[in-house]
């Protein structure tokens, strides 16, 4: 039995990512979101569940009273340091970030041409509780996505995904490429991308990881291929 275990930004998505630095008040285009997370191990990404749509119609309100107000819908993407939701929630318990800031960057986004809205997410400075960064990402899939795939599945593979995208974006992708929503994993950071392919090794499986980060690095290495 063969499986292969994508992470989807980079590898199936073209990502398109607009972010808000919030101490200088401007936006700009970086895909590379790991990257900034890792400038130091401080460094949280929080990933919301709730839609783009959803989410900047709560405006009025600061990302902390968000959070507080719907702790089910956020989570830990990524983070090099052991960190629970709580202790995030009141490390941030002064923060006045708002949700609008999110917003800024998820109406730039809108005015590319993008297939997926992969959903909104904060980088968190752990260290100085405060938010460092607002972003939005979303993308085009690549023009042979859809072929490779397909083509995979032909030759006997089963197709997983294991992302640090929300679940109602990596639904949409599993939808447009006809990828079992049994197989999808998301909100998966470093240990439970580490985890899948393990389980799926325990299952008897040949096990090919496909990454393109450091959130990846545990994953790749567990991998057979």
């Amino acid at each position: 039995m063969k499986a292969i275990v994508f992470d989807n930004a980079g590898t199936l998505l073209k990502r398109i990512t607009v972010i808000k630095d919030i101490s200088k008040d401007n936006l700009f285009l970086e895909t590379n979101t790991i990257g900034i997370a890792n400038q130091n191990s401080h460094k949280i990404i929080v990933v919301f569940q709730t839609p783009a749509k959803k989410l900047i119609k709560h405006s009025n309100l600061t990302i902390i009273e968000y959070m507080k107000m719907h702790p089910d819908e956020f989570e830990i993407a990524y983070s090099q340091i052991d960190i629970s939701k709580e202790s995030i929630i009141s490390c941030l318990s002064e923060d006045n970030t708002s949700i609008r800031d999110i917003k800024d960057t998820a109406l730039k986004l809108n005015s590319f041409n993008i297939e997926i809205c992969s959903g909104c997410a904060i980088i968190v400075d752990a260290l100085k509780c405060k938010i460092d960064y607002v972003y939005t990402a979303g993308g085009l899939f690549f023009k042979c996505t859809s072929t490779v795939i397909e083509t995979l599945k032909k030759y006997g593979y089963e197709i997983y995904l294991a992302s640090g995208d929300n679940k109602n974006s990596l639904m949409k992708i599993a939808s447009c490429l006809n990828i079992s929503k049994n197989n999808i994993f998301d909100t998966c950071n470093v240990d439970c991308k580490k985890s899948v392919v393990d389980k799926l090794q325990q299952k008897g499986y040949y096990v090919y990881m496909v990454g393109n980060h450091t959130n990846d690095r545990l994953a790749l290495k567990k991998a057979d291929v």
